[in-house]
């Protein structure tokens, strides 16, 4: 009966850590539409000063770098061949760049292991959640 009611509050926490990070992926998949128009000035007060600007003729670059979440993966057990408890960990980040054009952003992308699977680009969502409303 223990192990049961441990298995059930794993399974609760894990949907709960699931939700999570989908509504940051959907929030990093909104902002690449949602902040284009966005001026200079708004996007420096909702997300800070970046770590990286560049100028190229007309076209501005600035990025920013969020991550350091990791995903622990445990396999084993008493049963297993794998010495019961070995731990993967899997760094995730994002490197989010915005283009900007006469000081108006208008374009948005990512790069880096930015999520997994169904949670595609949701470390990116830590650099742009002050910049967008939530739903």
């Amino acid at each position: 009966m223990k192990t049961i009611w441990i298995f059930l509050l794993s399974l609760s926490i894990l949907s709960g850590c699931a939700y999570t990070s989908l509504g940051r992926a959907d929030l990093a998949k909104r902002a690449k539409t949602e902040m284009i128009g966005m001026s200079k000035r708004d996007l420096l007060l909702c997300a800070g000063i970046p770590v990286r600007s560049e100028k190229i003729d007309d076209l501005e670059f600035l990025t920013y770098n969020s991550g350091g979440g990791s995903v622990g993966y445990i396999a084993g057990g008493n049963d297993s061949n794998a010495g019961g408890g070995a731990i993967y960990m899997d760094e995730t980040y994002c490197k989010a760049t915005f283009v900007l054009e006469n000081g108006k952003v208008n374009k948005v992308s990512y790069s880096g292991p930015t999520g997994g699977f169904l949670t595609k680009d949701e470390q990116c969502a830590f650099v742009i959640k002050n910049c967008l409303q939530s739903n």
